[in-house]
């Protein structure tokens, strides 16, 4: 009897589905683990992501593209709209939130750049750390 209720209980539990989280900022994805032989499936679950991944990264270069672009024409309203759509991807950096703090600086809102300018800072952009100190100066003049 004992067996068979161990049995029983291994049977549900291979065949109930495995949860995974591929990447750091991923969300979590549905695995089969009823069949753990089936390479097949396993590699096309994989397949997927990795496209998933590519795409985001795609998404990601296009809309930091634009927006470096809209930052070298001073338009501020579209450099934030372009780095907020890059940074919806879930990757990150440093350079996009030292241009979106200082688009956010040039529209007067400088509570924001100063957020964004410490998120640069965090992620390793110089410009973002220097423009970080000179807001701070700015704010103690006033």
């Amino acid at each position: 009897m004992k067996k068979m209720i161990l049995t029983m209980a291994l049977t549900c539990l291979m065949t109930k589905g495995a949860e995974a989280q591929i990447g750091p900022y991923d969300t979590y994805m549905r695995m089969p683990s009823a069949d753990l032989y089936d390479m097949g499936m396993m590699n096309a679950y994989a397949r997927v992501l990795a496209e998933a991944a590519a795409r985001r990264q795609e998404i990601y270069d296009r809309y930091s593209n634009m927006a470096v672009e809209a930052y070298k024409n001073r338009q501020w309203n579209s450099v934030i709209y372009y780095v907020n759509m890059a940074l919806e991807t879930k990757y990150y950096s440093g350079q996009l939130y030292y241009i979106r703090g200082y688009a956010f600086e040039q529209n007067g809102n400088l509570r924001a750049a100063k957020k964004d300018y410490k998120k640069g800072k965090k992620y390793g952009s110089i410009e973002a750390a220097r423009a970080l100190e000179a807001l701070k100066a700015k704010s103690k003049r006033r």
